[in-house]
């Protein structure tokens, strides 16, 4: 089955600020804040900001790398399994491997909604075979739509690593400016409860049919 590339950028954790890079914040150790499902959730400080990083983590049995990378390209789903994700689309393709992606996400009242323009790019790992999705945010490509906050600081990672066993641990991790004060209680939303149930639904979502016998040219399984 031949899959047709498109790429949202998860912003469930909207609390965080990039001024930083994900790179920027490995000194400081991950505290874990929740483990239920095989899945964890992670926070940390980053130097210089007021809000925490976010990782998530699980491992998966009996799943090919083409169906986890399937899954995040189908910008039509990501309402079906990322969490306040509303719309999202491809606006550009690049490359096999680089694209422009449009994500809208509904915020809870009387939060402002926020939207963000990435620039997502695939790499994968010759020897390893660890699939990398980084994902940037734009500015001055695309008009800001009225009613809705356009992020401008936000990276996002996604990878998919196989282990010895057979299994793939799956990580998601999130740096993101939300542009505006968020009060306190959505702060607590979006850090543990939103990339918890985000991760649940990916679980869930990828063991359908249509990406469980998806085929991408540029990633590689294991037994090839």
């Amino acid at each position: 089955m031949k899959f047709r590339l498109a790429v949202p950028l998860l912003l469930y954790p909207l609390l965080l600020t990039a001024s930083m890079s994900l790179s920027a914040a490995a000194e400081q150790e991950w505290e874990l804040r929740r483990d239920r499902d095989g899945i964890q959730v992670y926070t940390r400080a980053v130097e210089g900001s007021p809000y925490d990083a976010v990782r998530t983590t699980t491992v998966m049995n009996d799943v090919r790398l083409p169906s986890l990378v399937a899954l995040i390209e189908d910008a039509a789903a990501c309402s079906d399994w990322a969490d306040r994700c509303a719309e999202s689309y491809l606006l550009e393709r690049i490359s096999e491997t680089e694209s422009l992606i449009y994500t809208h996400n509904d915020m809870p009242f009387p939060v402002k909604d926020r939207d963000v323009l990435a620039q997502v790019k695939w790499t994968q790992d010759d020897e390893t075979f660890e699939v990398t999705m980084n994902s940037t945010a734009t500015e001055g490509i695309m008009d800001e739509v009225r009613g809705r906050l356009r992020l401008k600081k936000a990276v996002a990672k996604w990878q998919f690593t196989p282990q010895s066993d057979g299994t793939v641990m799956i990580s998601n991790e999130a740096h993101i400016d939300p542009g505006s004060a968020l009060p306190g209680w959505v702060t607590n939303m979006l850090l543990i409860d939103a990339p918890f149930e985000t991760m649940k639904s990916f679980v869930n979502e990828v063991q359908k049919p249509k990406y469980s016998e998806a085929v991408l040219s540029f990633v590689k399984e294991v037994s090839e």
